[in-house]
């Protein structure tokens, strides 16, 4: 039941709890907040925001604990099917990318590798010259704001429906650059701790634009002068 004044009565005992720190109480207090249908003031708000990034962090941190046990537990037991890693490369990595390693599962990065992203942004924007230049410049501003608005989606939680036929030259635009940026950085993490075999076969399912795929391939790249690359084989279907 939505009674006010017992509300009010809550909302007070909640600050209440919080100010002498009683965490738990707070809590229970929030529950009942929640059960009762009213609506949650921005201290309760920012207080509810605090338990679900707490609680997503815990989460992770048993999931990433899980994983590492069971890719310790998987890695080959071979060294020579490894593609060990190279001191020097991962100096460089850690350097070119500022990477600043804060805590277990806290990895900032501020910089990037201008002689090898440089160019792919360029190939990216000469690829969507050329795709522009070929739609009438009326027809390609509404085309752009159709396919704007769907991609928009990601911004809700929801999947856009490209069913525009811009909408993938509006993610490359937004957001393939930075997912091929922070994919990587994930293919370098799992070099760094010797868990990238010198050969494997790589089936990419629902690809897209191949976002993994560039990631992988621009690492490799990167490596050059560093470690012998060619060794390693990798096979992509899209």
């Amino acid at each position: 039941m939505n009674n006010p004044i017992v509300n009010w009565w809550r909302s007070q005992q909640f600050k209440l709890s919080l100010k002498r720190g009683d965490i738990p109480r707070a809590v229970q207090l929030l529950q009942e907040i929640q059960k009762s249908g009213a609506t949650f003031s921005w201290l309760e708000k920012l207080f509810r925001d605090k338990l679900r990034l707490e609680r997503y962090s815990q989460e992770y941190k048993r999931q990433t604990e899980t994983l590492s046990k069971q890719l310790t537990e998987a890695s080959p037991q071979k060294t020579n099917l490894i593609l060990m890693p190279n001191e020097e490369f991962i100096k460089y990595i850690y350097k070119v990318f500022n990477l600043i390693q804060h805590d277990e599962y806290k990895l900032q990065s501020t910089g990037i590798d201008e002689r090898i992203f440089d160019d792919f942004e360029s190939s990216l924007v000469e690829y969507l010259k050329e795709e522009f230049s070929k739609i009438p410049e009326k027809q390609l501003f509404i085309k752009l704001e159709d396919a704007l608005e769907d991609i928009n989606n990601l911004k809700i939680g929801q999947d856009p429906d490209y069913r525009f036929s811009l909408t993938p030259h509006v993610y490359f635009m937004k957001y393939f650059l930075e997912n091929v940026y922070c994919i990587y950085l994930a293919w370098f993490l799992i070099y760094q701790d010797a868990l990238l075999p010198s050969k494997v076969n790589i089936l990419d399912i629902a690809a897209g634009p191949g976002t993994v795929a560039y990631g992988l391939a621009l690492f490799i790249q990167s490596s050059s002068g560093f470690f012998i690359s060619r060794k390693c084989t990798y096979l992509t279907t899209l």
